[in-house]
């Protein structure tokens, strides 16, 4: 049986509401590989970032040196760490590493309501920027750079690439960064191939690989599924949820539609308060 699951980083954190509605719910938790993907290049996604405690434990995209763009369901250790440059896992000899606290430095939207649903959105920021013109020493790409938010210029459907260190189709972690391309779809047509349970709502957005076995999964959580167009790269989405096992589905991805939030990330950003300037 498909079930369906929030990728979130504490079984704790699963509400007992989305129990109620969801009696099926079976959080699997892993910390990193996309399913039917393929390895990326180095410097290929230099915006994604680690949010590590002991181990990785969701994926997040830098938008400008002091902010990273995540999944609300991601923001649930007290302390916790931020990896930019990171290509393996096991490599962190070009990173940049920045401490956070959970108290002081994330923003989950406040109509998320902890489990499987709309609204999956939340902001990082770093009190030490991120250099984004560091290269990387062996190819010259670049280590550490930001991704755009949707200019709205050009579609936000049609073909994306979505990033990140979550589960494989060998059920297993690999070491490096892994990418898959994918068709992105919008909410009507998402809804159409989900079952009519599915806590799907017009803030989320798709990716679907024709009825094929490829999909985000655990330890993809909060990271980005990107569109490239004229402007350069823009993220279209955030890793929400999807159906498990991630090795049998067939069912598109969720995502958190980033331009149904751009207002909220503005508002956000401009009312922040270092917690060193309070």
């Amino acid at each position: 049986m498909k079930v369906l699951i929030v990728c979130v980083a504490l079984t704790a954190l699963v509400s007992a509401s989305a129990f109620d509605l969801y009696p099926l719910i079976r959080p699997q938790f892993a910390s990193s590989d996309i399913i039917s993907g393929e390895t990326a290049q180095p410097g290929e996604a230099p915006f994604i970032v680690s949010l590590k405690t002991s181990s990785h434990f969701c994926a997040g995209s830098i938008i400008d040196e002091h902010w990273v763009l995540t999944a609300a369901h991601c923001l649930v250790y007290n302390n916790f760490k931020v990896v930019a440059g990171l290509h393996k896992r096991n490599d962190e000899s070009q990173v940049q590493i920045r401490s956070v606290s959970l108290k002081n430095n994330t923003i989950q939207h406040k109509l998320y309501n902890g489990g499987v649903g709309p609204n999956d959105i939340g902001l990082i920021y770093v009190d030490i920027p991120f250099d984004l013109t560091e290269l990387n020493r062996a190819s010259g790409e670049a280590l550490v750079g930001k991704v755009s938010l949707p200019s709205r210029q050009f579609s936000q459907l049609g073909d994306g690439v979505l990033f990140g260190w979550g589960l494989d189709n060998t059920n297993k972690v690999p070491n490096t960064l892994q990418k898959l391309d994918t068709d992105i779809i919008g909410y009507a047509r998402c809804k159409t191939l989900l079952p009519s349970s599915a806590p799907l709502d017009p803030v989320n957005i798709c990716s679907y690989n024709g009825g094929t076995i490829a999909s985000a999964c655990n330890g993809d959580s909060g990271g980005p599924l990107v569109k490239y167009n004229g402007n350069g790269v823009e993220i279209i989405g955030i890793v929400s949820w999807g159906y498990t096992p991630c090795t049998t589905t067939t069912y598109p991805s969720v995502y958190t539609h980033t331009d149904a939030f751009l207002s909220w990330i503005a508002q956000q950003q401009k009312d922040f308060v270092p917690a060193s300037n309070k």
